[in-house]
């Protein structure tokens, strides 16, 4: 499984260009507004908001984490990957707990990334500046609302800038009635006249008259893209009184009339240039190289950032650059008018340099935009099972739908792994479509195999789906179709003999199972694959602990839970089984403490991954764990949340632990109904606790964090529960934030 990693260049402050004007009016107020929470530095392109803060960051005792944001990063997961990947580079105490979650398929981040990113943004070592550069391309819903609840509980030592073309969907109005909000418009952005002046007499070197000066200043408004494109066309102008002369007016239309001022004014190899690497969105001399066929971009692009031309460098190397967004909107603009057949061939080749770099993303995105659509189905293809390990589940299902029905009948793997993503993402509505189309492009099969390869997959993708929803029996019956269809030297055979195993273990009966999982276990060597070995080792291990065999219970759960940290596991849904093995075999060995903490994780996982069979499995124990410290009433809890996902339905495999948690409950006289009943207040040791039960510590942590007796954290968090009649941890935090508690 694959981590998210972050393009580099997006998270890196960008590097003050040369020859920039300073401003220390606007940049002491940007510094004076860092005692709030935010800054919204709103205006259209043009206006210098990159520039500005950029200086800011140059000039500020703070610390700046940075994110620029593009079209992609509309996606939650993404987004907020994005952001913590910035956090975690400027600030490197943070504890790192809210990137980890965020890298698990199916997270909530609402519940499980944002009350923790709060509280490590809270924690900081020295004040930090979180930049949001171009948010106006975020338009989830969800994204916003997650920044509401950052910024309100935002630390002091924290703070946040938007930097956006218009104003952000944000609920400003709070903020700004506590005095906790700067803004920044068009208006406050503007080129002073002796700011102007600085620009062009002294950047560009124009040595203008002042009334020239003044009069560039009243035509433009002090917009400082026009001064900087007036700059450039007065450098080589013959007649300079002429050409201030022709300036339009309304200055809505300089950008189309200077734009052959600009541009025509260059060599035709600069122009070339200019058109040809219209179409990226960040530039390297070896990727422009690459489209537009030529062995000086390093050069070209030294020279463009000289003459300020509109080219931004990315890093302080200068080894990534970009145009600025209102220049490259004009290139590619006159690229699509002028040279409308080249546009294709420019993104091939971009596509072709990305799968070269092994950028998948940079590889998809162009060939989409080539209309190389079997290129970007190939790509998605290979790498589907590595983009939604590491984080890109929603952005690969949008590339497979961008998709022509025609090409994804070239590639009906696709349509499976359409279906299984969006099954492990809860997206259950498109589940049997996808899999009903994967069932018709199987009857159109070039051969008998491949009809049959794709049949069986299909086969296993709804004997999972109906696992999940405790319906062992339906769910062993498919899961045997699928090995009954696959070929015995097909390359997914064991696999298949695995997934079977899996819906043998939850009939009760687990002879086969084992026998399949020794099998699978011997044949697929430690690697790529870990993903399922690690949870074929926890099954092994639940079903030696269930006879008493703990030693080798204990070898297989170690091994399994090993595996899955090192291959960076931890937050994946599926490993719920690897720590209800552990915490089984914990309990057993007396230490409640530990199986708690690994029960409680198993039930988190089970949560996010919606599996009915493994949340109730990890409730029962975490249950039995409940009783085991004496807190009768949470192991009733457990019992009664198990019995709601379930509903009628029968898990043989479940029916023993279920029987020995009644029995638990029994043993400790019952419970109470008055000890079950919610809605009461928390108190202000409940409520300090309750802020670090979304992180990873254990109650012990907690209790040192807090300087508390472990007993009183340990029965703090059992009323916290009782009262929000919670059965986990992760509950009390959904239901903590629904009532604005954290």
């Amino acid at each position: 499984m694959n981590e998210f990693v972050a393009v580099e260049t997006k998270v890196l402050v960008p590097e003050r260009r040369q020859g920039l004007v300073e401003r220390p009016r606007l940049i002491d107020a940007l510094e004076a507004g860092r005692a709030r929470r935010l800054t919204v530095v709103s205006a259209p392109t043009g206006f210098g908001k990159t520039s500005v803060l950029t200086e800011w960051g140059a000039a500020s005792p703070a610390r700046f984490a940075w994110v620029s944001l593009d079209e992609g990063d509309d996606d939650p997961a993404r987004f907020w990957s994005y952001v913590v990947a910035a956090a975690e580079g400027a600030a490197p105490e943070l504890a790192g707990t809210s990137g980890r979650r965020l890298r698990g398929a199916g997270v909530a981040i609402a519940d499980e990334v944002l009350p923790v990113l709060v509280n490590e943004l809270s924690a900081v070592e020295e004040p930090l500046v979180l930049v949001l550069d171009d948010y106006h391309l975020i338009g989830s819903a969800e994204i916003h609302a997650g920044m509401n609840y950052v910024l309100e509980r935002l630390g002091a030592d924290a703070h946040v800038v938007i930097a956006t073309q218009a104003a952000p969907p944000l609920r400003l109005g709070r903020l700004r009635a506590r005095g906790e909000l700067n803004e920044y418009r068009a208006e406050q952005l503007r080129f002073t006249q002796a700011e102007v002046a600085a620009l062009l007499n002294g950047t560009h070197g124009l040595d203008l008259a002042p009334e020239d000066v003044s009069g560039l200043h009243r035509r433009t408004e002090g917009w400082v893209a026009g001064l900087n494109l007036v700059a450039l066309s007065l450098r080589d102008a013959d007649d300079r009184s002429a050409f201030l002369a022709g300036l339009p007016v309304d200055d809505r239309f300089l950008v189309d009339y200077l734009w052959e001022e600009v541009v025509a004014q260059q060599t035709p190899e600069t122009r070339e240039f200019l058109m040809r690497t219209a179409v990226l969105e960040r530039l390297s001399s070896a990727l422009c190289d690459a489209v537009a066929e030529r062995g000086d971009s390093a050069e070209m692009l030294d020279a463009l950032e000289r003459s300020n031309l509109f080219v931004v460098p990315l890093d302080a190397e200068r080894r990534w650059f970009r145009y600025h967004t209102l220049f490259r909107a004009m290139l590619v603009r006159q690229l699509e008018r002028f040279s409308p057949g080249a546009v294709a061939d420019l993104h091939r080749r971009a596509s072709a340099w990305f799968a070269a770099h092994g950028d998948v993303r940079g590889t998809i995105e162009h060939a989409l935009s080539a209309g190389d659509v079997h290129v970007a189905a190939d790509a998605l293809r290979r790498h589907w099972l590595d983009l939604y390990s590491g984080g890109q589940a929603t952005e690969l299902l949008g590339w497979i739908d961008r998709l022509p029905p025609d090409t994804v009948a070239d590639y009906p793997e696709l349509a499976l792994a359409r279906a299984g993503v969006a099954r492990a993402m809860g997206r259950l509505e498109d589940v049997e479509e996808w899999l009903d189309r994967a069932e018709r492009l199987a009857q159109r099969a070039g051969s008998e195999r491949e009809r049959r390869e794709l049949e069986a997959g299909v086969a296993r993708q709804r004997a999972m789906r109906r696992l999940s929803l405790a319906d062992v029996g339906e769910a062993v019956r498919l899961a045997r179709t699928a090995v009954a269809l696959r070929a015995e030297d097909s390359p997914e055979a064991t696999s298949e003999s695995f997934f079977l195993a899996v819906c043998l273990f939850w009939t009760g009966s687990t002879r086969e199972c084992e026998t399949l999982l020794r099998g699978y276990l011997e044949a697929v060597e430690p690697g790529e694959e870990d993903v399922r070995r690690v949870f074929a080792l926890a099954l092994l291990a639940v079903a030696h602990a269930a006879r008493g065999e703990l030693e080798v219970a204990e070898g297989l759960a170690e091994e399994s839970l090993a595996t899955c940290r090192a291959r960076g596991l931890t937050e994946h849904p599926p490993t719920e089984m690897v720590y209800v093995a552990s915490g089984i075999v914990a309990l057993a060995r007396e230490d409640v403490e530990a199986a708690e903490e690994r029960l409680e994780h198993a039930a988190t996982l089970a949560r996010r991954g919606g599996d009915l069979i493994e949340i109730a499995q990890s409730l029962l124990w975490l249950g039995r764990c409940r009783a085991r410290a004496g807190d009768v009433a949470g192991a009733a809890l457990a019992l009664e949340a198990t019995r709601t996902h379930l509903g009628r339905a029968r898990v043989p495999g479940l029916v023993k632990v279920a029987e020995a948690l009644e029995a638990d409950i029994a043993a400790g006289g019952g419970v109470p109904p008055r000890e079950l009943e919610d809605g009461h207040a928390l108190g202000a040791s409940e409520l300090r606790i309750l802020e670090l039960l979304p992180s990873d510590l254990t109650y012990r942590e907690i209790a040192e964090r807090l300087g508390l007796p472990l007993d009183a954290v340990r029965e703090n968090g059992r009323t916290i529960r009782h009262k929000l009649h919670a059965s986990t941890r992760a509950e009390v935090v959904t239901a903590a934030r629904r009532l604005r508690l954290i």
